[in-house]
């Protein structure tokens, strides 16, 4: 809605993140917040080039999924 204020605040770039959405409404009040923690995640040799293996063959794995249902 057009009529809220809507605010948001995220914490400086670093390894944690914090992200608010918060929307004050003039007739609703509090109308809606979300909140998102997150922390990064440990990037290693082993898990870099078996994540991009997973999802450059996605593509095929989504075919052979279809084709099989």
């Amino acid at each position: 809605d057009m009529l809220g204020d809507w605010n948001m605040y995220a914490d400086p770039p670093g390894d944690n993140l914090f992200l608010r959405i918060s929307v004050q409404h003039p007739t609703l009040g509090n109308y809606f917040t979300a909140t998102l923690k997150a922390r990064k995640a440990v990037d290693s040799f082993f898990w870099k080039h078996n994540l991009e293996m997973f999802f450059w063959l996605m593509p095929q794995k989504v075919a052979i999924w279809i084709y099989w249902q």
